[in-house]
């Protein structure tokens, strides 16, 4: 399995974030397999100091045939100015962790 995200396919939506907009993420898995699951693990410093750690399931959204990739989507809601996020993009299959991606950030403006 191989897990992606912050390609053409597979983006973050938006791109550079401001307080107060919706942020969704994207994800692209290959090959089309049963039992896959993917998912967000983030951690979200607030501008006023405080800091929050998560893990987010991701959501099947659709199969690529042509390609054999499957997407996902994650809701993350929106932040405050000043917040920063950093995140990284996990998948396994069955009982199995198969990949986690590089480190991703955004700082809210």
């Amino acid at each position: 399995m191989i897990v992606w995200h912050n390609t053409a396919d597979a983006s973050r939506i938006p791109e550079f974030v401001s307080s107060g907009q919706e942020v969704e993420l994207w994800i692209g898995t290959h090959p089309i397999e049963m039992g896959q699951s993917v998912w967000v693990e983030l951690t979200l410093s607030r501008a006023d100091g405080k800091q929050l750690t998560a893990k987010q399931p991701a959501e099947w959204h659709s199969n690529n045939d042509q390609r054999n990739n499957s997407y996902w989507r994650v809701l993350l809601g929106t932040f405050g100015q000043g917040d920063r996020l950093e995140y990284r993009i996990c998948g396994s299959r069955g009982e199995e962790q198969i990949m986690c991606t590089e480190t991703f950030e955004f700082e809210v403006s």
